[in-house]
């Protein structure tokens, strides 16, 4: 019988003593309303049930497999179903897609609920002891509370948490936010080593290009601007490259971070922060909040310039964006310095030889969710932009001026993209992707955001070079319009000569 088939019937057969099937209904009034939460099965005392009376009792003793659920859970469900299979060896290797191997008895769990009241949320408790016929070969080890995916055939660890060991019972312990077939999974640990692997490297490289290439257009920018005394700096000049140094600087204290991290790290076991690992990593924290503040300022100037029709902001204005972008960041900061103060919280973590970093679960708080905001945000600016710049181009009264209103388009929406980060689009994806879809994706994310540097380098050379383009247009309409001027004044003045010439003349006759 596959899990397929145990998950839709509860069938098994009774004289089979590794096999332990429940069907109970939560209440029973003739034990005074003992209520039913789970159930275990040992080789000592095989299958027995858990009830809210001796909940502690039987967990705390040796067993093989349990099932308990929160008791609030069971709130409207009137029969609870537990199948223990304590020695699945013909589901050792149930799952083809990847390398995960049960290495424990596999509980089976269902409840039936009153259709007519609202259903609670699901919280089960699961203690597995690793089989010995199913114990690993290997000692390098990874242990996963898992669920098989029927509709992908695979072992899935969404919705549980990471089994954390029991030493007094040589066993694994867990949670999980529903109910199918449950057992504990190893996986060989991938070694690590002190060799970086490809998208370290590239990440690398990358940044350090964008590095340069920042430097260069920031350096460009203020030199033509400092050169010509009469030209000052817009605030409208000014965002855009303090959006670009903040990245600049992000990138230079995340290289530093990893080669930290990199050089200091003693042990692949190694899962704490150090001190200096722990202050870049909240520096680089920083100007990752505060660049996307910078990004997002950048948009709402856009949209009043082109949206709202607005004029372009002055200094006051700039300046404003700026400490309430400080703010934000800092205070973002500070909430998560906080947490991290108290070490139950585990925030932050160390990945051996790569990074000091939020851990998974904090990872959601701390980056996923304000990064998803900052990036709704610019969508909304980015689609309302580029919706007025494209009835804009529609609405153009010859052929020529829809060109020239198409180029600019392209540029502001290009310039648009790169300036308000597009594409850290991926950045909160990878977060929640299987690995092989986040392999691809941590390459899209790699190219798109460690090369953001030379993007907008590319982008400022063909804006400056239209620029100096309609620059030279309007020299040459001057001049041409001098000339003709010039002309006209020279026709009068030829006239008046040749007309006092003739004048003369007559006097002479």
């Amino acid at each position: 019988m596959n899990i397929d088939k145990i998950n839709r019937t509860f069938k098994t057969n009774d004289s089979n003593d590794a096999v332990f099937f429940m069907v109970r209904p939560i209440s029973e009034a003739d034990h005074n309303e003992t209520i039913t939460l789970g159930a275990s099965f040992s080789t000592v005392n095989k299958g027995e049930i858990i009830t809210d009376n001796n909940k502690d009792k039987a967990v705390n003793k040796n067993l093989s497999a349990a099932a308990i659920i929160n008791k609030e859970s069971i709130v409207n469900v009137t029969f609870l179903k537990i199948f223990i299979i304590n020695e699945p060896v013909l589901y050792k290797n149930i799952d083809n897609h990847t390398n995960k191997t049960v290495a424990s008895s596999i509980i089976v769990a269902a409840v039936q609920r009153n259709k007519h009241q609202v259903h609670n949320t699901m919280d089960i408790s699961l203690f597995f002891q690793i089989i010995p016929e199913l114990s690993p070969n290997i000692t390098n080890v990874d242990y996963y509370c898992s669920f098989y995916d029927t509709n992908n055939s695979r072992w899935s660890e969404s919705g549980c948490t990471k089994p954390i060991y029991n030493d007094s019972w040589k066993r694994y312990e867990c949670n999980c936010s529903h109910l199918t077939s449950f057992a504990l999974i190893w996986l060989p640990r991938t070694p690590l080593t002190h060799h970086l692997n490809a998208q370290d490297i590239a990440s690398l490289v990358f940044q350090s290009v964008s590095i340069v290439c920042f430097i260069i257009v920031i350096s460009h920018v203020l030199f033509s601007r400092f050169q010509d005394p009469f030209m000052r700096l817009q605030a409208y000049d000014l965002l855009p490259l303090i959006s670009s140094a903040s990245t600049t600087i992000l990138f230079i204290f995340f290289i530093a971070l990893g080669m930290t991290v990199y050089t200091r790290t003693t042990s692949e076991e190694e899962t704490e922060c150090f001190l200096s690992s722990s202050v870049l990593m909240f520096f680089v924290y920083f100007f990752v909040i505060f660049m996307f503040c910078t990004k997002t300022s950048v948009g709402y100037f856009n949209y009043l310039r082109f949206v709202l029709l607005f004029p372009q902001p002055r200094a006051r204005k700039l300046v404003r964006m700026l400490i309430i972008s400080f703010f934000i960041s800092i205070t973002w900061v500070s909430f998560a310095v906080g947490f991290n103060s108290n070490p139950s919280y585990n925030i932050t973590q160390l990945y051996p030889y790569k990074l000091c970093w939020f851990s998974r679960p904090a990872l959601y708080y701390f980056l996923t969710i304000p990064v998803g905001i900052f990036i709704f945000v610019n969508i909304i600016l980015f689609i309302a932009i580029a919706y007025r710049i494209i009835n804009h181009v529609r609405y153009a009264t010859s052929r020529h001026q829809t060109f020239e209103r198409m180029k600019r388009c392209v540029l502001v929406l290009l310039s648009s993209c790169l300036t308000q980060g597009i594409g850290w689009l991926f950045g909160p994806v990878l977060s929640f992707v299987d690995p092989t879809a986040g392999e691809v994706l941590g390459w899209f994310f790699i190219v798109f955001n460690g090369l953001e540097g030379l993007w907008s380098l590319l982008l400022y050379m063909i804006i400056r070079s239209q620029h100096m383009d309609e620059r030279r247009r309007s020299i040459a309409a001057r001049d041409l319009s001098k000339s003709s001027s010039d002309t006209g004044i020279k026709r009068k003045k030829s006239q008046r000569t040749q007309n006092t010439s003739i004048s003369e003349t007559y006097d002479q006759f």
